[in-house]
């Protein structure tokens, strides 16, 4: 039986984009928006994951997941984009902490 075509083969993680100095582009289809991220700040909250896997992880900040999946893409900024480009950092991780009761038995 043939073999059937796969033209990304494996994995693209985002550890690579940091080794290449590239970035992650994301941008909702819905309201038109688009960022811009660092590969090592999304590796610290989603994990060393692919980047096309990062579509179904993230969601629209205005919309949430009424607005549909989003495009996500690796790119290279060249000289002229690169000028006037705003790039989201990372600048702390909140942790809910709810608590849980149990009732002991008298």
């Amino acid at each position: 039986m043939p073999e059937s075509y796969n033209p990304k083969g494996r994995d693209y993680p985002l550890s690579n984009l940091n080794d290449t100095l590239r970035l992650v582009r994301v941008r909702c289809r819905y309201c038109q928006r688009s960022r811009n991220y660092n590969p090592s700040d999304l590796i610290q909250i989603f994990g060393d994951v692919d980047v096309d896997s990062l579509a179904d992880r993230m969601k629209c900040e205005s919309g949430g997941r009424a607005h549909g999946r989003l495009d996500v893409e690796a790119f290279a900024p060249t000289g002229r984009e690169a000028v006037g480009l705003r790039i989201r950092r990372l600048v702390a991780i909140k942790i809910n902490r709810v608590p849980v009761w149990k009732e002991d038995p008298a």
